[in-house]
């Protein structure tokens, strides 16, 4: 689907519509004849003036200005939002269909749900029909799933052999032949997909997520479980706004942390932690480190990464995020209900004598 040069918009409608209807460029589009009637100019100036006071007051604008707020440090979003807001300007929408939109874009709020929900406007507003399908629905780019590769033609899934295996949507739901329950790319935070749209003569990737997990660190045993599946709740929230989160490392035996506090004091290497064995959360299970899985050769632990974005979706799910330390360490996090971060040393009788369970259970989080 080819969009708009300036925005993801495609569909022809806003030289269409209404002229008393609809934003344009963050404006109420009003009628543009000239008149040289003092008191009709006045009144359209007044108009204006009363409709822009409207816009300010208004439940979408309210709604936008929190969704501004809440992703403030994910730009890409943001940037996703203000194309959204642009585009749905041009169509004649009640302010609960606006709210609703907006409401939409946020169970993931990246550039491919924007184009996705503008799709789904259109079609409920008998816009375009056709135009609005392809909206809906990625241009191209590649899929994988358990193994399983398969290359995106407008919203097709096709497997190696050429043939049609189901279907994938730009709000991240995909649908395979013969199974009863989608699946989504966000949800499954192995998937590797790639989702691209036209733009004017170009191809553009509007979701670029890859593997969280390979390694299956977080399969790892000596992970508490809640622990876990709060970090895979960080992951799959950091996908659906767009960023790929990568699990780089996970529990570690006191022996391991041992070797790593030598690191840079009496091994070669730098320093890279402060504590020794038993006195880190990675010790007890119950901290990982994450980077960001960007592209290859990209920096995963560049200081333009969305690093605070991330450490607020962490303390959402109730972890505790390195990012906020006097001595930050921004890829960690680590979980520990009733105890401080600076209480793992006092864990370590407890592991001693009952193991990691003894540990959790001290906590009201343990397994059995």
């Amino acid at each position: 689907m080819r969009y708009n040069d300036v925005s993801l918009r495609v569909l022809p409608h806003c030289e269409a519509r209404d002229p008393d209807y609809g934003w344009e460029d963050g404006h109420m589009a009003v009628d543009g004849t000239n008149s040289s009637d003092s008191s009709s100019s006045a009144q359209s100036s007044s108009s204006l003036s009363d409709a822009l006071s409207q816009e300010q007051t208004s439940a979408s604008r309210t709604r936008e200005q929190e969704i501004r707020s809440e992703l403030a440090n994910n730009p890409q979003a943001v940037q996703a939002l203000d194309r959204l807001a642009g585009n749905l300007s041009c169509y004649n929408m009640t302010e609960e269909q606006k709210v609703q939109a907006l409401n939409d874009f946020m169970t993931a709020p990246n550039a491919a749900t924007a184009a996705y929900v503008e799709g789904r406007v259109a079609q409920d507003l008998g816009v375009n029909l056709a135009a609005s399908h392809s909206l809906m629905s990625p241009d191209a780019g590649t899929l994988t799933m358990d193994g399983q590769t398969y290359s995106i033609d407008q919203g097709s899934l096709v497997n190696a052999d050429g043939q049609v295996v189901g279907t994938i949507s730009n709000n991240g739901t995909v649908q395979f032949n013969g199974e009863e329950q989608t699946r989504s790319v966000y949800g499954d935070i192995n998937a590797r997909v790639e989702l691209r749209e036209q733009l004017g003569v170009n191809m553009q990737t509007v979701l670029d997520l890859r593997p969280a997990d390979s390694r299956n660190r977080l399969g790892d045993p000596n992970l508490n479980q809640d622990f876990t599946n709060r970090v895979k709740d960080v992951i799959e929230q950091a996908r659906r706004e767009g960023m790929s989160l990568r699990v780089d490392t996970g529990f570690r035996t006191f022996a391991e942390q041992n070797q790593l506090y030598a690191q840079g004091r009496t091994a070669p290497g730098n320093v890279v932690t402060n504590a020794r064995g038993g006195q880190s959360w990675h010790n007890y299970g119950l901290a990982v480190d994450l980077s960001f899985g960007n592209r290859p050769g990209a920096d995963a632990w560049a200081a333009n990464n969305n690093w605070s974005r991330y450490g607020e979706i962490a303390a959402d799910n109730g972890l505790t995020w390195g990012g906020n330390w006097r001595s930050p360490d921004r890829p960690h996090v680590e979980y520990h209900p009733g105890f401080g971060a600076g209480d793992a040393g006092g864990m370590a009788g407890t592991h001693n004598r009952d193991g990691l369970e003894g540990v959790w259970d001290r906590m009201g989080i343990g397994q059995r």
